[in-house]
């Protein structure tokens, strides 16, 4: 039978009284035993032999006095304390490592955490330093009840994203180690979920040339339904009802001015078209003639209308039995250019006429020709619109000799901004179609602009004259990636990753702008960024989160800046409806309640020309679901990074408050962000 608990502290006290009758007093005290025991050998793997913890107290009375402590046997390693094949699996570098200890007195102990590397076949390497508090560099738990768990949480930096370790420990409890460490115990550290490879920034590198990245956006506009061909037509009947392009000049004379169906022209007649376009002199704007007939087209301050293609001018005489036949035809390719100024109310208008071919049916063209067009181009409500000029007489001899192109320009000014500060303008497209002996005026129907091709004319963006801009196309935005290549890659990041994609035309979400004054929302930009990029207390003292708490391994940029400092930029970003910090009462689209529920990344140099943007793992790894991102990086690169946006932007485009915008990265265009891993080298 065992002795019981207390017999058996009785004869440890015999056996410590025994060895302090044979040993030197001075040997007991805390002083001697520093000086008189010897150094220990690099060979001897005894915890005692590294006291991280603090040195044993009495080799000899304190062992027959007490216990020596113990490690648990099974030491683990988090977050999240998982284990893979037998292996810890820590989600972030700041790994926390934890083992229970148990005391046979009950005392409160500590233990001591000792971590290596690890070579090809997984043993203990190298010697990992995991603090500069001692010489020995472990990290010493804080002291536990005995059977509790004593952990210590890794520094940022002392261990490597995607490596393997193992570790042990050792157990102290103020007097005493245990004699032999823990059993050995694997670890490994997540590898970084983005690793974007990036160039060295630019400082002297030129500024974008947005205007090529403006394509053209298809646009709607009411339009009169296309007239039936005259091949489809009855005996006695007229190719539509009067008052719908035809108009009965006398009683004996039926005269119609219709649109054809888009896509009408032959496949020759489209190409003859372009071609005598491309040689005329007097295009508003280059990037139109390229551009598929039966549609209209827009950017930002431009138009091209080719859904007017083409015009019909059909001529019919009734006979006294009442026949109807027809007598003439004249088919004319027509494009609409308008030319709006942002600085200004005032805009241009072009109509060019392309005559097809002109058709005699019963040789009487003598009845019908020559022909002339007259344009009614109006505005509304409120503007005045000139009368036209000609590059050429709008007079053809309906011969099919005759078939020089001509436009007409005309020059509107909206006036409503005299009452308004924001005022539309619709426009009116009319036509009419004289011949010699006209009784009366016959008019034919182009549509309106309602409701892509309204005009916006507003007097609010700041430090800009009035101007007007077609509001219904969205205009690109793009940074400059050789100046400041890690604030796209986190908008792209961003952008490409989370499913609310803020500003990608490919899943139409664009941006929405948020003006600097708030806008319909009554919610300043400032307010979103300080729930994301919040002020932080540090020593009593308020400093941004990226100084506070921004990744440490941020690269700076002296050089550019004297006073440069970690910065923390946001996308989308604060200035924008999709922005984390806009609350869903202002009309935010993606709320979040702080920054921390962001992706959380940094951009940092890892050798002279060359800078990786990664995911910043003292955290877990992003899951992807999040709906905006944080990054820390350069002060001089986030700010100037946006810099020119209101001067290169949001003026010209006079993006007003809610107005759509796109993002767009081409340096991006080959990098894949579809895996759970992004890696990417972009190109400039």
């Amino acid at each position: 039978m065992q002795p019981s608990k207390q017999r058996w502290r009785v004869r440890r006290l015999a056996i410590g009284a025994a060895l302090l009758a044979v040993v030197p007093f001075a040997m007991t005290s805390e002083a001697s035993a520093q000086t008189t025991r010897p150094a220990a050998s690099s060979t001897d793997t005894r915890p005692s032999a590294t006291p991280a913890a603090g040195p044993e107290k009495a080799a000899f009375s304190a062992a027959a006095a007490n216990g020596r402590p113990e490690s648990g046997k099974d030491p683990s390693a988090g977050p999240q304390f998982k284990k893979v094949s037998g292996v810890w699996e820590a989600d972030r570098s700041t790994v926390t490592l934890r083992n229970n200890v148990t005391d046979p007195d009950g005392d409160k102990a500590n233990l001591t955490f000792d971590v290596w590397t690890v070579d090809a076949n997984g043993k203990a390497k190298d010697r990992v330093k995991l603090t500069d508090e001692n010489q020995y560099g472990m990290l010493v738990s804080d002291m536990v009840p005995s059977g509790k768990t004593a952990e210590v949480n890794v520094d940022y930096g002392r261990l490597h994203p995607g490596w393997t370790y193992v570790f042990r420990t050792s157990a102290y409890d103020g007097s005493l180690y245990e004699t032999d460490w823990s059993p050995w115990a694997t670890f490994h550290v997540r590898s970084h979920a983005v690793d974007i490879k990036l160039p060295e920034p630019d400082k002297n590198a030129p500024g974008v040339d947005l205007a090529k990245y403006q394509d053209p956006q298809v646009a709607r506009r009411n339009m009169p339904d296309p007239a039936p061909a005259p091949s489809a037509l009855k005996k006695n009947t007229l190719p539509a009802p009067l008052g719908k392009g035809c108009t009965q000049i006398a009683h004996d004379k039926i005269k119609c001015l219709v649109v054809g169906k888009p896509g009408e022209l032959t496949k020759s007649q489209q190409s003859a078209v372009k071609q005598r376009l491309r040689a005329s002199d007097g295009d508003l704007f280059d990037w139109c003639d390229n551009l598929n007939t039966g549609k209209d087209y827009i950017k930002r301050t431009e138009a091209c209308l080719k859904r007017a293609t083409p015009l019909h001018a059909y001529f019919y005489s009734k006979l006294p039995n009442g026949e109807i036949i027809q007598v003439g035809d004249a088919m004319f390719a027509s494009e609409i250019q308008l030319k709006l100024d942002p600085q200004s109310t005032t805009f241009q208008q072009r109509w060019w006429m392309v005559p097809v071919y002109f058709k005699d049916f019963e040789g009487k063209q003598s009845e019908w020709g020559p022909l002339t067009l007259k344009p009614e181009f109006t505005c509304t409500p409120q503007c005045t619109t000139s009368a036209p000029t000609w590059s050429a007489p709008p007079t053809w001899s309906t011969t099919g000799v005759d078939m020089h192109n001509t436009y007409a320009t005309f020059t509107h000014t909206a006036t409503g901004l005299d009452t308004s500060d924001v005022y539309s303008v619709q426009l009116v497209w009319k036509w009419d179609a004289t011949t010699p002996g006209d009784i009366t005026g016959w008019d034919g129907d182009l549509g309106t602009s309602v409701p892509d091709l309204n005009i916006r004319c507003d007097k609010t963006v700041a430090n800009t004259q009035p101007g007007c801009v077609f509001s219904a196309y969205k205009p690109t935005w793009v940074m400059n990636f050789k100046k400041f290549a890690p604030a796209v890659a986190h908008a792209w990041l961003i952008q490409s990753k989370l499913p609310n994609h803020p500003g990608s035309q490919a899943a139409d979400k664009p941006l929405l702008f948020l003006p600097a004054d708030g806008g319909s929302s009554g919610r300043k930009p400032t307010k979103n960024r300080d729930v994301i990029c919040p002020k932080v207390k540090v020593d009593g003292q308020s400093k941004g989160w990226a100084v506070a708490k921004g990744n440490p391994d941020t690269t700076l940029l002296p050089d550019f800046a004297a006073n440069d400092t970690r910065s923390c930029d946001e996308f989308a970003y604060a200035s924008t409806y999709n922005s984390g910090g806009m609350p869903t009462a202002n009309g935010g689209l993606n709320p979040v309640t702080s920054g921390d529920a962001c992706v959380q990344t940094y951009a940092t140099r890892v050798t002279q020309g060359e800078w990786h943007f990664y995911d910043d793992t003292r955290q877990a790894p992003p899951t992807w679901k999040e709906v905006c991102g944080r990054s820390s990086m350069s002060n001089w690169i986030n700010t100037q990074s946006m810099q020119p946006f209101p001067s290169t932007f949001s003026q010209p485009n006079r993006l007003l408050d809610k107005d759509p915008y796109w993002m767009a990265f081409p340096e991006f265009a080959g990098c894949d962000a579809g895996k759970a891993t992004v890696t990417c080298t972009p190109k400039p």
